[in-house]
């Protein structure tokens, strides 16, 4: 190799810290199912990674409502009462809503979801979640966690087995795959 020739990177990004960028699965047919798509070449996510992304999503709402909280009691400088309770947890899951379904529709995945290596498995133009595609999945994650996540148990022994959080926003989540 002369002084003049220069290698070819084949990823520019692969000695940043977070590494390059995954390569995500291919778009299924519009006939495909979750399952019948999981099958021919995405990894289905399975429950574990699934708790990953739930835990860390709610610790960053959590945090950032407590946070909230605080300050506004160290402003004051008086602590919460108890009849402001009702507030701070409608405060909580009205910002636990921008917190997911913004990611979603900006990323395709929350920052649980890309702390767990998962991602919405793509659709349409691209990997990126409509309005109400996010919405539908924040609300199915919502209410099996408000059931103790009771509907995440029919999905337990077949990861194909689309959750609610899938099945009402058509988007199950996929495991990425690096280059």
């Amino acid at each position: 190799m002369s002084a003049g020739d220069s290698p070819e990177i084949a990823d520019p990004l692969a000695d940043a810290p977070l590494g390059g960028f995954p390569v995500l699965p291919e778009i299924p047919s519009h006939g495909e199912t979750a399952a019948s798509g999981a099958a021919g070449g995405e990894a289905a996510a399975g429950l574990g990674p699934r708790a990953v992304a739930f835990a860390a999503d709610l610790a960053g709402a959590s945090l950032a409502v407590t946070l909230t909280l605080v300050a506004a009691a160290a402003a004051t400088g008086r602590g919460p009462r108890l009849r402001g309770l009702p507030w701070a947890a409608a405060f909580g899951v009205g910002f636990s809503f921008f917190f997911v379904a913004l990611p979603l529709m900006l990323f395709g995945r929350t920052v649980g979801m890309s702390l767990a290596g998962l991602s919405a498995r793509p659709g349409g133009p691209g990997r990126r979640l409509t309005v109400g595609e996010a919405g539908r999945r924040w609300l199915g994650t919502a209410l099996a966690a408000v059931a103790a996540g009771i509907p995440l148990l029919f999905t337990r022994r077949d990861p194909a087995r689309p959750t609610p959080a899938d099945r009402w926003s058509g988007r199950p989540l996929v495991k990425e795959t690096e280059a």
